[in-house]
């Protein structure tokens, strides 16, 4: 009887799901409207060229000309966006003396240092669009993109002033899949506004162009697209995918996004969707991840089997004087990843006659640091039963849009002629951290913004909601840390000099 009711519960999200797909383009179209009126609406972008006495003034009239000696500036919601970073260092596509296509067994990058940005008091970015926040987010992304060119941050969050000193960017690049969505064509107005002659370089287009390159028959195949709620809310990837399709004369493939609902978040260690050290589940009240009773998010037990969920600290289970299971929370970033993939192989059987998935796109910068965590649990499926078997091919191929994006970003270089010569190990890296200084600021008794504080902000107040601090261990959780130091090994050593 649970069994049959979870599965009628699943049809029912399924339906409801296709229902606000074929709505979404209407928003895009919208959010296209709103972009197209310009930049307006947002008081901060004139505050920070023309308000002398704002927090955020930045004289532009004397910002550098020669910028070849430049940082490169990166920034994302949290530190998802190291991702990108480690693909823009490692990356080897080009002849750094001819610059030209072709590894030379030198990163192209080697005479380059950067800017990092982790928005991580504001995270995650996926959830504002869903909140009716879309408004608020660009204007987190205005806020992102001045502290890179500004010259100054906060040497603490006690620190009334800015006072430590930093160098602003000669590029941009946006990390974030949300932040490109909902952002990017903004940032691009409003650097010319600012009179920069400077590009922003996104990472959605990148990542769909790789992905198609994949593709080359009319067969019924599919491509499975991993987002925030933000990014698949935009249809950036997807409209980005048929646009490149077409392009390349391809038609047939199906278009499969699953919304990860609170998987940055875990992934970042953020309290709303994960704690380490919990004793047992923690409530609706705190906790906000996927559960058996979620408006949007529901677990089916009717597919327990499939979810496969690693066991102990990191599936919190409640259960009843019968033994039926009553409650569940996901406590660890593995156990968010099989709800997802299962989730989304289960939609596309529900929907019938979805091609086989033979590439899988990780549309957020934190999912690449469990690339194999996907892989293996798609992989998983296909032992489970024959019908995975016919949606998910067998050599799967995960897409990290990161590196398409260091290729962008290295042609822009080229064209500028902005090659500098620098060292990766002048590289700084600053996080968002909640001010403590603000009376307005409600602040929980873990250093965070409570939810409802997070997405209840409006636009237009020149509040500083945070302060943007050096990275320090002290900010990360011990289990991110570890996950940086064996998947980013180089980046690890670049955040904490351990060169």
């Amino acid at each position: 009887m649970r069994y049959a009711k979870g599965r009628g519960c699943f049809l029912i999200l399924t339906f409801l799901a296709a229902v606000l797909f074929s709505s979404c383009l209407s928003r895009v179209e919208k959010q296209d409207n709103e972009l197209k009126s310009g930049s307006e609406k947002f008081s901060l972008v004139s505050e920070i060229s023309s308000d002398q006495k704002s927090p955020f003034y930045i004289d532009f009239s004397e910002y550098p000309s020669e910028r070849d000696s430049l940082p490169i500036g990166v920034f994302d919601s949290g530190t998802g966006g190291l991702t990108v970073l480690n693909a823009i260092i490692r990356l080897d596509a080009f002849d750094n003396r001819t610059h030209e296509q072709g590894s030379d067994g030198i990163p192209d990058f080697v005479s380059e240092k950067f800017i990092y940005l982790g928005d991580r008091a504001n995270m995650p970015y996926g959830r504002y669009p869903s909140e009716g926040k879309t408004d608020f987010l660009r204007e987190l992304i205005i806020k992102d993109v001045r502290f890179l060119l500004a010259d100054k941050y906060s040497i603490s969050p006690e620190e009334k002033s800015p006072t430590g000193e930093k160098q602003p960017v000669k590029a941009v690049v946006i990390a974030c899949n949300t932040a490109t969505a909902y952002g990017f064509e903004l940032v691009e107005r409003i650097l010319k506004e600012w009179g920069l002659d400077m590009k922003a370089i996104g990472i959605i287009d990148a990542g769909a162009r790789e992905a198609v390159e994949l593709y080359d028959t009319d067969k019924k195949d599919a491509v499975a697209v991993f987002a925030t709620e933000g990014t698949c809310r935009s249809m950036g990837y997807p409209r980005s995918l048929k646009k490149y399709f077409s392009e390349k004369g391809i038609k047939g493939v199906d278009i499969l996004q699953q919304p990860c609902f609170g998987l940055a978040g875990a992934v970042d260690g953020d309290p709303a969707y994960i704690v380490a050290d919990a004793a047992g589940v923690r409530g609706s009240g705190l906790y906000q991840g996927p559960g058996l009773g979620h408006p949007a998010y529901a677990i089916d037990l009717s597919l327990w089997e499939e979810y496969h969920f690693d066991t102990g600290d990191g599936l919190l289970l409640e259960k009843d004087e019968e033994g039926d299971i009553i409650t569940v929370e996901l406590n660890s970033v593995e156990n968010y990843i099989k709800y997802y993939v299962t989730s989304l192989a289960a939609k596309a059987l529900e929907r019938g006659e979805t091609g086989k998935i033979r590439s899988v796109v990780l549309g957020c910068t934190h999912y690449p640091l469990f690339e194999q965590e996907f892989r293996d649990h798609f992989l998983f499926l296909r032992t489970v039963d024959e019908k995975y078997r016919d949606i998910i091919a067998e050599d799967i191929r995960i897409i990290d849009p990161a590196e398409a994006e260091a290729v962008s970003l290295y042609l822009y270089l080229k064209e500028k002629n902005l090659f500098g010569r620098n060292k990766n190990s002048e590289s700084r890296f600053f996080l968002s951290v909640p001010n403590p200084l603000l009376d307005a600021n409600r602040i929980d008794s873990a250093g965070e913004f409570p939810v409802d504080y997070k997405y209840g902000r409006e636009i237009n107040h020149s509040s500083l909601y945070v302060k943007r601090v050096p990275l320090q261990k002290e900010w990360l959780p011990e289990a991110l840390l570890l996950k940086l130091q064996s998947s980013l090994p180089d980046i690890y050593a670049l955040l904490f000099n351990e060169n």
